[in-house]
């Protein structure tokens, strides 16, 4: 288990008592999701601080590069987390304790005020809720902004979801954003030129992936869907993301101690890689002014 993953596990059930979630405060991340006896989502054993481990992304997603970004004259500096890449990677909320603010059988509330001296010194509250009904699991994101003036903010989720040999994965969006080496983004280019479009309709378990995608297309009841099918199980797994959630990140991650169990990190997120260098796409909150954004988790017969 990941050692972002405090010694305090809360749990929910659904009302069927078929759906089963383990929340940890820290990151307000979701460590585990069940359907029965069906493992969905879970926590990589390996490389906890990179993995991250379903854990909440803001006030930025993935990588800042060199940690650096300005609000007008003003210039601020986050920890360089990814030493590779020399980027501040996903935020400032995922190794943080998160409050909680409400909690029943079925759902829970966490809150965090987010601030950093020298990154983020801003006031901004962000809650992250979790609901588990028969049908799966909703999460949703808020920010709210507690200062005296307008404040960026932009964020996203990194859940891990499980995959069997025979997976495969479909995404609906139109654009690929191309990256350099730091993993940082270069481009737009069109979802065909993309490794994931180069092995439509093939198992995903032995494909590199570590790609944004976003021009998402969404349904008439405004959500986009990203399927991941489970065969040997007669299940595909779904996971739908609101409007505001405007790019799509996907990371698989084979873990060494697991050599048969490979994951995939679906990660809806309202800003791609390196908004807050140009603060493109992300959402300026004016004081006492409210970010919401969703996702859900479900799954049907194949």
């Amino acid at each position: 288990m990941s050692a972002l993953i405090s010694r305090q596990i809360l749990q929910l059930a659904s009302a069927d008592g078929l759906w089963r979630a383990q929340i940890s405060p820290v990151g307000a991340s979701l460590v585990s999701l069940w359907h029965g006896d069906i493992e969905i989502v879970t926590s990589p054993y390996n490389e906890p601080l990179r993995a991250l481990a379903g854990s909440v992304m803001a006030p930025w997603p993935n990588r800042l590069e060199d940690g650096a970004w300005q609000l007008g004259d003003r210039e601020f500096t986050a920890t360089i987390n990814d030493a590779d890449g020399h980027n501040a990677n996903h935020g400032l909320a995922f190794d943080k304790e998160f409050a909680l603010a409400s909690q029943t059988d079925s759902r829970l509330r966490l809150e965090l005020n987010l601030f950093d001296e020298q990154a983020y010194p801003f006031s901004v509250l962000l809650s992250v809720t979790y609901l588990l009904q028969n049908t799966g699991l909703q999460v949703e994101l808020e920010a709210k902004n507690l200062s005296n003036e307008d404040v960026p903010v932009a964020f996203g989720m990194h859940p891990y979801f499980v995959l069997d040999q025979d997976s495969t994965l479909s995404v609906d969006a139109k654009t690929w954003i191309t990256k350099n080496a730091r993993n940082l983004p270069v481009s737009a280019s069109t979802f065909e030129n993309s490794p994931l479009a180069n092995n439509a309709g093939q198992d995903i378990c032995n494909l590199e992936l570590d790609e944004c995608f976003t021009d998402l297309r969404f349904g008439s009841n405004d959500v986009c869907v990203t399927t991941v099918t489970r065969p040997s199980l007669g299940i595909a797994v779904e996971v739908e993301q609101s409007r505001e959630l405007s790019h799509l990140m996907l990371y698989r991650l084979q873990e060494s101690s697991q050599p048969n169990r490979s994951l995939l990190a679906i990660e809806p997120q309202s800003a791609p890689a390196n908004a807050f260098r140009n603060l493109e796409s992300v959402a300026s909150l004016a004081p006492a002014a409210t970010f919401k954004a969703n996702y859900r988790v479900k799954f049907r017969s194949l």
